[in-house]
Order: structure tokens, then sequence, then C-alpha cells
């Protein structure tokens, strides 16, 4: 087995179309902290708790096809995802049987629900955990 030099993902950059608004969205839709803020105007860095840091940097976005750039875990999947359509956070699609497997003792353990989500300049991010989810 090859020597491991690297120890962790210590950060992820999202290109945004508009620095403040996106700074807001990531404060005020997911919780993020803001814990930098170039003097220029066009980087800043955001963080939860725990994971690596987000350094949103506004910059002109190439138009094409949507890939998803971050998956989140959640806790409660089904809050969060009450949370966001209150907050009109714009939802993509909601997969609900991420399926189910049988455990050693043979009793089922559901996987849960994914969702897709979008920042406001249209990057996209799901976020994942376990529910027996029904709408």
């Amino acid at each position: 087995m090859a020597e491991t030099i690297l120890n962790s993902v210590s950060f992820l950059q999202i290109p945004v179309k508009n620095l403040e608004e996106s700074i807001d969205w990531y404060i005020s839709k997911l919780g993020f902290e803001l814990h930098f803020k170039r003097q220029d105007n066009k980087m800043a860095i955001v963080a939860l708790p725990s994971g690596p840091s987000i350094f949103l940097c506004e910059r002109e976005l190439p138009q094409g096809t949507m890939s998803i750039i971050i998956g989140f875990e959640a806790t409660d999947i089904v809050k969060l995802l009450s949370d966001l359509k209150s907050k009109e956070v714009q939802i993509g699609e909601i997969r609900k049987d991420r399926g189910a497997i049988l455990t050693e003792s043979e009793e089922t353990e559901i996987l849960g629900i994914d969702f897709d989500f979008y920042d406001p300049s249209g990057n996209m991010l799901v976020a994942h955990g376990k529910s027996n989810f029904v709408e």
C-alpha cells in the first residue's frame, strides 16, 4: 500500500456570481459562519463547525451542464428539507428511496433520502441522510 501524504480536505472553492449575496445565502440558509473576507471583495471563506472551509470566489461562471459540487450529510434530513423550503431555497430532485439493506441480524435498515438544492449562483449542492421519509 502506498504511503499517504495527504491528511484531509482543508477547503473547497466555489465560483459565485455575487460574493455578498453568496455570503449571506451560505450564512442565513445553511448556518455557515464568515471567517474571512478579502479586501477586494472577490473572495471570502465560510465554514461550518467541522469539515473543510469553503472559499467563495466571485467570477464569471461558464454556462453549461450542472453537476454537484458539494455533498452535505444531515443529522435530520427531513428537518433540513423543510427548513430550506421555508427559507425559499430552490430545491431540485428529491430521491426518497436510496434503498434498504439487511443488517447481519436480518433487520432492514433504511438508507434514507437525498435531494439537490441550489445556491444563488446556480451551483448544485446535495444533502443526504437516513430517514424513512414519506411525503
